[in-house]
């Protein structure tokens, strides 16, 4: 039994003693003050007719004044009874049912109140069935020991009246649902669904003739820590750490590190927010000589008692055999910890910028090592190439450092001095959130970096794909050349990008209600998160383009990655732009100046905020619904018009794309046609699956029944489109590639279909 071990055993002791003495003090102080309270004589029947007289007069009143103009006086007396009404009837159930709580035993009320607490602080149930699914698991343990005891006493048998009837039944039946419902909560849920990939049924890319990014590179990897070397938990970052470091003051960023949660999490780390470890875990390549790029890993929120670093220990030696320097940052101290005393202690608030200020600090840290001779670290690090990595809560703030990075200020408390200007090329989040820190009160916007984003459609904590937003208000100078892309994936969760973190992405039992059978192994997620971050690494800060390609189609690398389902996003900063239907209200109107839309047969067609399910808005698209092919009438179309001519000689015609409605499970794939004119009328035309069918929607089915989930389904996460249209078009034909005119979408090939369309685009070949 490790030193570790007995400390949380002592310290859980003590806690529970102390929280026992507070709830015994606390009982006697309150049993004193209803006392004081309670009348000496019980009220007479007229204070409560009064009261009641003086609401029902009240509420009169006030509907009268604010409805008597609007309608007449017989819908108005009308509304009054059934308002007055409705309100007297659920009053008088709600009497009832107390009373009929009072009724219970008092062992037997406790138990209903704190089972009923207990489920709904740990099962995390949705508030339209909630109730009644814990109502169930309160009242089958009753019915099953009331059984029980009427056996015992022989009450129950031989079954000679209604009563020993019913006590029979409801403890056969009772004990049967519990039997099931147990069963069902332990299982690991349903088998996954077949789910058809037509992708794959499109016009395939030739797959990149590439090594496997993720594989092993040449070099061993050297493995050490920096730290405090205080550290009360963890033995690498004290009595055994490499190097030892000062600590920094956060408390500007910090200042939710208060109140009795804050003293409690001070206690337990040995720190407070003025004096902050930097603590990290550190491997490269010892055998090659500096200077190396440089990777930067910070995790997310997790029980800040169970260490989230070593989780990226895979990255760790899979980067550093390739010849990256890779730092996994330690922040659990901002975590989510037994110290926050649950609901009531509240923990720390929007922490998300100390996350990101703290990964810069460790920058500043690594940059004057690398400057001060005779320093394990010195020149040996290649400060020109930067890539900062994040998990979860550790994804947003990846996107905040590279904000604050071009910052002289902290935005919430400028007496904070920024003094970074790292030249941080690549930044990558996995399964961020969105907007849990808004610098000034607004949504982070990065500039001018290139980005990576990855999200698993069976997350079960970050639920929706936050990172798309992030990811879409990322800005470009018109100089730059970078892109930003984005990668989701089926069969994926949360917590499998980290070992440490696992299958179970709820640290309560809650996490029983979700269908963990569906998920695809730990070494599948991870294979697929090393080969894009490595791809991805490869591609920013060393400088090897040909990996490109693996991030607007990931077909590309078919060959390396598992048989899943993958959407892909694609931007890049080089571009022309025909319409991203962000430039006003007016739908006819495009981005580029004198571009026009039509359409005709269209059974909607609409610009609005594509929302996903937590409400994030993830920029104007354009709706468009079609409901049938007619043999004798033109079929409906989407069409662009253009002022002047466009070129796409050696460009590419590029879209998102994806489909409009839930999936149901009955979805199908969707295809149309694609049309060019040029400047003499003359038309070429292809199909959307020479690049790809419409995937539908990925369907979650994250609960193991329909009844437990909090959102809907599936969400409409879009799909990157790409038309080497010179390739299509072949030679031996006179259209001119160009003199562009017309770029017209005519629904000819799908009966009926929903999409929503976003940025249409001309790109260069990768």
């Amino acid at each position: 039994m490790n030193s570790c071990f007995i400390r949380h055993l002592l310290l859980l002791c003590t806690s529970t003693i102390i929280i026992m003495t507070i709830i015994k003090k606390t009982r006697s102080i309150f049993k004193r003050f209803i006392e004081f309270l309670s009348p000496t004589e019980k009220s007479p029947d007229i204070a409560g007719k009064l009261i009641v007289a003086f609401v029902v007069v009240f509420l009169s009143v006030m509907h009268v004044f604010y409805l008597y103009q609007h309608i007449s006086s017989a819908y108005l007396i009308a509304y009054l009874l059934f308002y007055i009404a409705c309100g007297l009837i659920l009053s008088i159930l709600i009497v009832w049912l107390l009373k009929l709580f009072r009724c219970i035993p008092s062992v037997y009320q406790v138990a209903i109140v704190l089972g009923y607490l207990a489920a709904f602080n740990f099962f995390h149930l949705p508030e339209t069935y909630g109730w009644l699914l814990i109502a169930a698991m309160v009242l089958l343990p009753v019915l099953i020991l009331t059984g029980l005891y009427q056996w015992k006493k022989g009450s129950l048998f031989p079954l000679k009246n209604a009563k020993r009837i019913f006590w029979f039944a409801a403890l056969i039946l009772s004990s049967g649902a519990f039997v099931w419902g147990l069963a069902v909560f332990l299982g690991q849920g349903n088998s996954p669904q077949d789910v058809e990939n037509y992708k794959m049924k499109g016009n395939l890319p030739v797959a990149l003739n590439l090594p496997d990014p993720s594989l092993k590179g040449t070099y061993n990897p050297t493995f050490l820590t920096y730290g405090s070397g205080k550290d009360k938990w963890r033995t690498e970052f004290g009595d055994g750490v490499g190097i030892k470091t000062k600590s920094i003051d956060g408390s500007r960023l910090l200042k939710s590190w208060a109140g009795i949660s804050g003293k409690l999490r001070t206690m337990y780390f040995g720190f407070d927010q003025k004096a902050l470890p930097m603590n990290a875990l550190v491997w490269y390549p010892k055998e090659k000589k500096g200077p190396l790029p440089l990777v930067m890993i910070i995790h997310g929120n997790h029980l800040g008692q169970q260490a989230s670093d070593p989780g990226y220990t895979f990255l760790g030696e899979l980067f550093a055999s390739r010849g990256y320097m890779v730092v996994s940052v330690d922040e659990n101290f901002l975590n989510l910890s037994l110290t926050d005393l649950g609901e009531f202690g509240g923990g720390l608030k929007n922490e998300n910028a100390a996350r990101a200020w703290l990964l810069l600090k460790h920058l500043e840290l690594l940059r004057n090592w690398n400057n001060t001779a005779g320093n394990i670290f010195y020149q040996k690090i290649n400060m020109d190439k930067i890539a900062i990595i994040g998990h979860s809560r550790g994804g947003e703030a990846v996107t905040h450092a590279a904000m604050f990075n071009k910052l002289h200020h902290y935005p919430d408390d400028a007496r904070e001095v920024f003094n970074f200007n790292f030249n941080i090329g690549a930044v990558v989040a996995i399964a961020p959130v969105d907007g849990q820190y808004k610098p000034g009160g607004t949504l982070t916007v990065a500039k001018d970096i290139n980005y990576f984003v990855i999200q698993g459609a069976l997350d079960m904590d970050m639920q929706t794909y936050g990172g798309l937003a992030t990811m879409k208000r990322i800005e470009f100078s018109p100089n730059f050349n970078g892109f930003k892309a984005g990668l989701y994936l089926s069969a994926a969760n949360h917590g499998q990008f980290n070992s440490v973190w696992g299958r179970r992405d709820d640290t309560g039992p809650g996490i029983n209600r979700f269908n963990l059978r569906q998920l695809m192994t730990e070494q599948e997620q991870q294979k697929i998160l090393s080969v894009f971050v490595s791809s991805f690494l490869e591609t920013t800060i060393n400088d090897q383009p040909d990996y490109k390609p693996l991030f607007m189609d990931s077909r590309f690398g078919r060959n390396w990655l598992p048989k899943k389902l993958y959407m892909s996003q694609f931007e890049p900063a080089q571009k022309t732009v025909l319409a991203n239907f962000d430039e006003d209200v007016d739908v006819n109107s495009a981005t580029i100046n004198g571009g026009r839309f039509t359409t005709s047969g269209l059974r909607e067609w609409k610009e609005q905020q594509n929302k996903f399910l937590w409400g994030l808005q993830v920029t104007k698209a354009v709706y468009l619904g079609w409901d049938s092919i007619k043999p004798k009438h033109q079929p409906a179309f989407f069409s662009l018009s253009l002022s002047a001519p466009i070129s796409l000689s050696g460009k590419m015609l590029s879209f998102s794309l994806a489909q409009g409605k839930e999936n149901d499970g009955k979805a199908k794939p969707i295809n149309f046609t694609i049309l060019l004119e040029d400047g003499k009328k003359r038309q070429f035309s292809f199909p959307l699956s020479s690049c790809s069918y419409l995937q539908p929607q990925m369907a979650k089915n994250l609960s193991k029944f329909k009844l437990l989930n909090d959102y809907p389904n599936s969400e409409a996460v879009p799909d990157f489109f790409y038309f080497d249209v010179a390739k299509i078009l072949g030679t031996g034909t006179s259209f001119q590639l160009n003199d562009v005119r017309k770029i017209r979408f005519v629904f000819n090939k799908t009966v009926s279909g929903d999409v929503i369309m976003d940025d249409l685009l001309i790109i260069n070949k990768p």
